[in-house]
C-alpha cells in the first residue's frame, strides 16, 4: 500500500512539473470593431509566432508557451475585464500582459 501511495505521489508530482514548465501569456486582440482590419493580422501572426517557437525551439529555454486569446475589440473596458479575467490564470499566471494599445475616448 506505501508503495501505491508513493507510485502515485510521483505522478502527481511529475504532471505538476509539467504544467510549471509552461508560461501562460493572456492574448487581448481586437479581431471586431473599428480596427479589427489591422487586428486580425496582427492576432493571427501573433498566435503562428508562438506556435512555432513551440514547435520549433520547445518554447523559450524549453519552457513552452501557452496562451488564450479574449476579444476587446479595442474597448478599454473589454480589455480590462480579459486581464482581470486572464492575469491569475492557472498554473502560472500571466508571465507579462501585452495590450497593444489603448483605445482613446472620442472627443466631440
Amino acid at each position: 500500500m506505501g508503495l501505491a501511495a508513493f507510485g502515485f505521489a510521483m505522478a502527481a508530482e511529475q504532471a505538476l512539473a509539467q504544467k510549471v514548465n509552461e508560461q501562460f501569456i493572456p492574448r487581448l486582440v481586437y479581431r471586431t470593431g473599428p480596427y479589427a482590419p489591422n487586428g486580425i493580422p496582427f492576432a493571427d501572426g501573433y498566435a503562428d509566432y508562438i506556435d512555432m517557437l513551440n514547435a520549433r525551439d520547445g518554447g523559450i529555454g524549453g519552457v513552452k508557451l501557452t496562451y488564450e486569446e479574449c476579444e476587446t475589440a479595442y474597448n478599454n473596458d473589454k480589455g480590462v475585464e480579459c486581464y482581470e479575467r486572464l492575469k491569475g490564470h492557472a498554473p502560472t499566471g500571466a508571465s507579462f500582459v501585452d495590450p497593444l494599445s489603448t483605445a482613446s475616448p472620442m472627443r466631440s
